[in-house]
């Protein structure tokens, strides 16, 4: 039975996010009653847009990782533990027993608390299960009990509902998103540190009074506060930190890549909201007419939210912060690598959450970065021990791998109450 339902897990996360939400989109229409043109329509447009978001997102990637090698070469760092990237602790995750039986725990879930009315959140977004398939993995490796393991999965799976619900008004409401909430494994678990930053700075005299939201940006900085013009000057700025200033081209076409990133993002989060907006649609007049106007969301990665200006600037500005942070933090052993073209995924439920604030923003970006390496040199061999079992190959200098997007403050809590078994 267990080898039945990893099979069929291994081939729904095969599959991967482009084709798999689509799918579950189209189904969510059909059952919802939007007519077959409708939920095909809504279902291809989301892949097209979700397809489209990660080809500008790749030009990001690829713009980028070239400026980060060489600033890890310049700077000297040299600690053990790699960042391997999210693609590649993905793969991971999933590849023990484990792992690759949290598809159905983390449905069993959301269906369970549908029906007992503790979610209103139906999580579509099943490629990103693969968080909730690193924790059950990691607690299985300590604790040594698939069972336990299968329980740290599922309890991550809920807090993610619980957690989606309470931040689902404020996410419409900023992102123009109705409907929609996020549920994404790691950006919830964001929110109580953004929450305890915010509290600290609304304390602080001359502080708590600094904004720099977008309209401030675009009134104060003039021409300098557009998305195109934003992101090109912070790639020249990436460009220089990484020693290009001896190929002029290749800084300029840099820097005008960046800044491409930032104006077309949006373009793309608009085709997720065409499609959203059949789903919600539907699912609205579906709920009225069976259980009586009862609210519900769709729950989706937080990809659709890294559009917004202020999330892009700070994902780039994090970049060389983060390097630094690596250096400076005590008992820090993680070298921050794979995942740092991805920043803005780190600090994606910032903004809707301190108002657009960039300034914010990058504060809980640096205590967020500080949280994920330190719980990331915490976990020390895990992801190393799933990835040999799985037959990945350890990149030469490395003593462990990691990756940034795992290091989760809920995974590590509940790894130390599998270690007291």
């Amino acid at each position: 039975m267990i080898h039945i339902i990893t099979t069929i897990s291994n081939a729904l996360t095969s599959l991967g996010a482009s084709v798999l939400i689509p799918i579950f989109i189209f189904i969510l229409c059909m059952v919802f009653g939007a007519g077959l043109k409708k939920a095909v329509m809504a279902g291809l447009t989301f892949g097209a847009a979700y397809i489209g978001l990660n080809l500008v997102i790749g030009l990001m990637i690829s713009t980028v990782n070239p400026m980060v090698e060489i600033m890890v070469e310049q700077w000297g760092l040299k600690n053990d533990i790699l960042d391997v990237g999210w693609a590649v602790g993905s793969a991971i995750a999933y590849s023990t027993t484990c792992g690759a039986l949290v598809i159905v725990v983390s449905l069993g879930v959301n269906i369970l608390m549908l029906a007992t009315k503790t979610t209103k959140t139906l999580n579509v977004d099943i490629w990103n299960f693969w968080n909730h398939a690193f924790t059950a993995s990691v607690v299985y490796i300590i604790s040594g009990n698939l069972i336990i393991g299968l329980i740290a999965g599922a309890i991550h799976a809920a807090f993610c509902l619980v957690m989606a619900d309470r931040t689902a008004a404020r996410v419409q409401e900023f992102y123009q998103v109705p409907g929609v909430s996020i549920p994404h494994g790691w950006a919830v678990t964001s929110i109580p540190i953004i929450a305890g930053v915010n509290w600290v700075l609304d304390r602080i005299p001359v502080v708590k009074d600094i904004n720099w939201d977008e309209k401030h940006i675009q009134e104060k900085w003039g021409i300098f506060g557009s998305p195109l013009i934003l992101g090109t000057i912070l790639g020249l700025v990436l460009g220089l930190l990484s020693g290009y200033w001896t190929d002029i081209p290749l800084l300029l076409s840099s820097a005008i890549s960046i800044g491409t990133v930032m104006m077309i993002i949006p373009k793309f989060i608009a085709l997720f909201m065409e499609s959203l907006s059949v789903v919600s649609d539907v699912a609205r007049k579906f709920m009225k007419a069976h259980f009586g106007d009862r609210e519900f969301y769709v729950g989706l990665d937080s990809a659709i939210l890294i559009g917004h200006p202020t999330t892009v600037a700070a994902g780039i500005i994090l970049i060389p912060v983060t390097l630094i942070l690596a250096v400076i933090l005590p008992v820090n052993r993680v070298l921050p690598f794979g995942d740092l073209a991805s920043l803005a995924y780190f600090v994606a439920l910032v903004p809707c959450l301190s108002k657009g604030n960039l300034f914010r923003s990058l504060i809980c970006g640096i205590v967020i970065m500080s949280v994920v390496m330190l719980i990331c040199t915490g976990f020390g061999s895990s992801m190393t021990t799933m990835a040999v079992t799985a037959g990945y190959a350890i990149p030469e200098g490395a003593v462990d791998i990691t990756a940034l997007s795992a290091g989760n403050w809920l995974t590590w809590i509940l790894s130390k109450f599998a270690g007291i078994f």
